[in-house]
């Protein structure tokens, strides 16, 4: 990402493995994420609240329906 690039927030976790999860399935699509506030939550999971996967603005509404689609199609599988 660019410098210039405005990351916004599109999920919060409270969980590392979900937060990992969710970035990788951006990545495998193609949309680079950064999860703010991982560091703290490894080193100082009480002091922490959790992770936010964040993307810049303009792949917000894809990477969205990206994960909107990779947890419904968990949920049926599950089913």
């Amino acid at each position: 990402m660019a410098p210039t690039d405005e990351l916004i927030t599109i999920r919060e976790f409270g969980d590392i493995s979900e937060a990992m999860l969710a970035q990788g399935c951006l990545e495998s699509a193609g949309i680079e994420s950064f999860l703010a506030d991982a560091n703290i939550a490894r080193l100082e999971w009480g002091v922490s609240r959790g992770m936010r996967l964040q993307v810049d603005q303009r792949n917000a509404a894809a990477a969205l329906e990206m994960l909107d689609h990779a947890g419904n199609a968990a949920s049926s599988r599950m089913s």
